[in-house]
């Protein structure tokens, strides 16, 4: 009886302890007003806030390829505005001859994918995507080649028997080659010359047709008008890529401070490098919307806004 009558005792003390505490910080309830907004959807649960503004997070697809075993990452991505397939450079396997390849898999149905090859090794790694003329232009080790968005069969196009290292298409197409500086600008079959001084690893256009690049020592953006001078925009060198939205504007990416926005000002000293977001893909590119597609290891993301600043964020 005496064991009762503990046990008793103690569950009116806890009985009591709960009744205090509750009083104390109120009911356990959604406040009235968040419970509202949602009620009317108003509320974003699944999604991130970048530069203040609210984004839905998606997960797409797994990347179908054959990765390398140690470590499948995606080092870069691009979108065909018109078909809305993804292109994505990747490590294989290590019992394939090449060290690097080319992929693309359907966003409208993703059970349509493959990897673009040819008749000999090539190791395409670079890559970008002409919209107009609906081509990918694809750098390796064997110079530029290029692809129709509906063969997927290389041709050869220039610079034979030079490793690319980048390949953007802006009206024109421009490129970066091993053991060379500068950046080469291929227009109506003559080359001309950017930056002759730099070695270049990475590099875009922005929508005035000023080069943001990757050096050395930082990143940098040397501005369309000669009569300006190139802005350091940070001293950090391991950006792991650059991309540019459907309305030119530069975003850089790295594995510790997240995604970083690049706005241009009136003036050199006007432009600066923004962080945006902590989220620190392996890739990142926008799709025909504009939305940002990013990838983590062999996972794709999309972020696509929403009507909403109310949202938990990151």
């Amino acid at each position: 009886m005496a064991t009762l009558h503990v046990v008793f005792t103690t569950l009116v003390l806890q009985a009591s302890w709960g009744l205090a505490f509750s009083s104390l910080l109120g009911p356990r309830t959604v406040p009235k007003v968040l419970d509202q907004q949602i009620k009317e959807n108003k509320y974003c649960f699944s999604c991130i806030k970048i530069d203040n503004i609210c984004y839905n997070h998606t997960y797409l697809l797994e990347f179908p390829a054959p990765f390398a075993e140690h470590y499948p990452v995606v080092k870069r991505m691009g979108t065909m505005n018109l078909t809305n397939v993804l292109y994505y450079t990747f490590e294989p396997k290590f019992s394939d001859e090449e060290y690097s390849k080319v992929a693309y898999v359907s966003l409208y149905y993703p059970e349509f994918y493959g990897v673009i090859s040819g008749w000999h090794s090539h190791n395409f790694g670079p890559f970008d995507i002409d919209h107009k003329e609906k081509k990918v232009y694809l750098g390796g080790s064997d110079g530029i080649w290029v692809v129709d968005d509906t063969n997927y069969f290389p041709k050869y196009f220039m610079a034979k028997t030079n490793l690319i290292t980048n390949v953007v298409v802006k009206d024109y197409l421009y490129f970066t080659a091993a053991n060379r500086n500068g950046i080469f600008k291929y227009r109506d079959a003559t080359l001309s010359f950017y930056l002759m001084d730099q070695k270049i690893h990475t590099f875009v256009l922005d929508d005035e047709l000023n080069i943001v690049f990757v050096n050395d020592t930082g990143l940098f953006i040397s501005f369309h008008n000669i009569n300006q001078e190139e802005v350091k925009l940070s001293s950090e060198r391991w950006f792991k890529g650059l991309t540019v939205d459907m309305k030119g504007t530069v975003y850089a990416w790295h594995a510790v401070n997240g995604i970083n926005k690049v706005s241009v000002g009136n003036t050199p000293s006007e432009t600066t490098l923004k962080r945006v977001t902590g989220i620190a893909p392996d890739a990142m590119t926008f799709d025909e919307s504009n939305n940002i597609l990013y990838s983590v290891k062999k996972k794709l993301y999309k972020l696509t806004k929403v009507a909403t600043s109310k949202c938990f964020g990151r």
